[in-house]
């Protein structure tokens, strides 16, 4: 029977083998460093909603808490569609229409704001009337940013917030 470098199972491996594995974990791992690098510096990738969470939150391979404290599937849907940059904003459609990402303004207002999740949830007037129907669940108004935002406990309000806008 052969092993995984073509040897025979339980033969000792061939000379320099633990050296050139070592050598492929570390051009491995330095080739997941620069993506990750090139990814977050990309201007076009490192505006995106993923990405600017990614930062915050940093790379986890576990499940949130969020997939099990939302019963209501359609909150848990919109609270992962916000996360994963899902949400339809001019931000992310303008990406395949090819509209440069400065002109990808806000159709609802007329500030002049890229459309992005900051801009939909915190600032724009469309949606004023829904963040002073959440000031009571969530530290809206003290919020200036989605990092606040996404660190308050209330996660079904949170959730609700997203949804309706």
């Amino acid at each position: 029977m052969r092993g995984p470098i073509n040897q025979e199972v339980g033969a000792p491996p061939p000379p320099g083998f633990p050296h050139k594995m070592l050598n492929v974990k570390r051009v491995k791992d330095n080739m997941r460093l620069v993506f990750i690098e090139k990814f977050f510096t990309n201007h076009e990738i490192g505006t995106s909603m993923q990405t600017r969470y990614l930062r915050f939150n940093g790379m986890s391979y576990e499940s949130e808490s969020y997939l099990c404290d939302i019963n209501c599937v359609q909150l848990r849907k919109a609270l992962t569609w916000f996360r994963c940059g899902n949400m339809q904003l001019e931000a992310v459609l303008g990406v395949w229409k090819g509209v440069p990402y400065a002109k990808r303004l806000c159709q609802g207002c007329n500030l002049g704001k890229v459309e992005v999740e900051e801009h939909l949830l915190l600032i724009c007037p469309n949606t004023q009337k829904i963040r002073e129907r959440f000031c009571s669940t969530l530290p809206l108004p003290h919020t200036s940013t989605l990092a606040e935002l996404m660190q308050t406990t209330n996660t079904v309000a949170r959730a609700e917030f997203v949804a309706c806008c």
